[in-house]
């Protein structure tokens, strides 16, 4: 099996990243990697600035000479710089939730993208429009931003980031036949939620399955 370099702007996703490879691929050898401060440079900023790329271009050669072979992103607020890093490396790289867009695309034509940062809104519509196009298929996606959440999560009021993201959700079953969550760190707030009446795909789970194929593949 590859080895894996795992990186995280946050250390809101590292926990819920540990247990899942733990539960579908104890086996593997992950380095985890964590800039607490990047996400919120980049929300400061309004996206990847110049700066904040080269220093992603930094964490991939790191990963390069701890002998990895797979570099994925946790955020997708990053998730179009790490690719573009893709000329400057034989690392694998890739991102959390290429599993639940392909998904997702496949699943419904009224797609509903939920995110708590607008960094990471963007880059995901971008993403899922790609995506789109290259199926071939005709998809409606439709934007819910929760900022105030993200604000609440990083305050560590989690009953607040998780009310705001139930409300969203519930808004988004009333005019999508799937819904996206954007972000990892709001995949918990399903646990306390009954059945939703449409699909509901999150990153951190189909993210490290279709992690697993990769770092078995030759």
């Amino acid at each position: 099996m590859k080895k894996i370099a795992m990186f995280h702007t946050s250390s809101a996703t590292l926990a819920m990243m540990q247990q899942l490879i733990g539960d579908i691929m104890p086996e593997a050898d992950v380095m985890h990697l964590v800039e607490e401060s990047m996400i919120k440079q980049v929300m400061k900023a309004g996206g990847v600035t110049p700066n904040i790329a080269a220093r992603i271009a930094d964490y991939v050669h790191i990963a390069e000479k701890a002998d990895c072979e797979i570099f994925i992103t946790a955020c997708s607020s990053i998730g179009t710089a790490v690719e573009q890093c893709q000329f400057m490396t034989p690392l694998q790289l890739a991102r959390i939730d290429c599993a639940m867009v392909e998904e997702a695309i496949s699943q419904g034509e009224k797609i509903a993208v939920l995110a708590t940062v607008a960094t990471t809104m963007g880059p995901t519509l971008e993403y899922v429009q790609r995506k789109v196009q290259a199926s071939g298929k005709q998809c409606t996606v439709t934007p819910i931003l929760m900022e105030e959440a993200f604000h609440a999560l990083l305050a560590g009021d989690m009953e607040t980031h998780d009310r705001i993201v139930s409300e969203g959700l519930h808004c988004a079953y009333k005019q999508a036949d799937v819904v996206m969550l954007a972000q990892a760190s709001m995949a918990r707030v399903l646990q306390q939620l009954l059945s939703p009446p449409v699909p509901v795909m999150t990153s951190p789970e189909r993210g490290i399955r279709w992690l697993k194929t990769l770092a078995e593949s030759a």
